[in-house]
């Protein structure tokens, strides 16, 4: 699949304001049962179901924070999870163990994610910021 890059904004609860840039890409995904019919079909059984189906995507990929990372990109790696309307969360860590960090975030729209951030998460010096991404469109 296409990177998906997006422009970074961390804001820690003291104040601190990073800027940062998140590139990844879906590298594979456990098989989707796909639903045929007509709409009024799907929703009745939808609303029916107890349970919510989750697709499972590999996700590779990599965060520059110059002033947190430093001048190379921290390489990260995880999962995100979709369900059949739209991705739920996604979750990466670095694969990098002495830059090490741990990022969660979701879709806002089809340009925007937000979510949380730790860099190096339990060491006495971790910080914790929120995040928030802006896609950049990039040359077909």
């Amino acid at each position: 699949m296409d990177e998906v890059v997006y422009n970074l904004l961390l804001k820690s609860a003291s104040g601190l304001a990073l800027l940062g840039t998140l590139r990844y890409r879906l590298t594979s995904t456990q098989p989707v049962e796909q639903a045929t019919g007509d709409i009024q079909t799907l929703l009745a059984q939808a609303q029916q179901q107890a349970t919510i189906d989750l697709s499972v995507f590999q996700v590779e990929g990599s965060v520059a924070i110059p002033l947190l990372t430093g001048l190379r990109t921290v390489p990260i790696a995880g999962i995100a999870l979709v369900s059949f309307i739209a991705p739920l969360t996604t979750l990466v860590s670095s694969a990098d163990p002495a830059r090490n960090l741990f990022f969660q975030f979701h879709d806002l729209d089809s340009d925007h994610v937000a979510g949380g951030l730790v860099w190096r998460p339990g060491e006495p010096g971790e910080l914790v910021f929120s995040a928030l991404g802006t896609r950049l469109l990039t040359a077909p």
